[in-house]
């Protein structure tokens, strides 16, 4: 592979697996989708570069790989009450213990729209209308 495909993968493969391990409770299951993603990642890397985000292009097909392998379509817990893209923030950031400049780059945006899922996230946690 590609010096840069090493050099993207590096630092997001163990994030990937902590990241899929809490969301489906298993560590080794983490260990096996990160590989995976990252395995699809390889097959369209050229295609990936010339996307506006690598990164975001990434996290897709780590999110799909974990929808293909999760047994309830709309999630658990995070994932069942909010919207995909505020909880995988949610989860990074307090579930998984990343930085949110580090979080956003996983997630592919910037630390302003991160710091905007996460204050958004949050809102419709405590507001009981957002729940229902």
């Amino acid at each position: 592979m590609p010096a840069a495909y090493a050099a993207f993968c590096a630092p997001r493969r163990d994030v990937y697996t902590r990241y899929v391990a809490v969301r489906l409770g298993c560590r080794q299951l983490g260990e096996e989708l990160a590989q995976a993603a990252l395995g699809d990642l390889a097959m369209v890397w050229s295609e990936a570069l010339q996307s506006a985000s690598p990164a975001a292009l990434a996290w897709n097909l780590l999110r799909s790989r974990i929808a293909a392998r999760s047994s309830c379509s709309r999630g658990k817990g995070l994932h069942r009450v909010l919207p995909a893209d505020q909880a995988d923030a949610l989860t990074l950031r307090y579930r998984v213990g990343v930085p949110l400049g580090q979080a956003a780059d996983l997630l592919g945006i910037s630390d302003r729209e991160m710091a905007a899922l996460v204050r958004t996230a949050l809102r419709g946690l405590t507001d009981p209308a957002c729940i229902s």
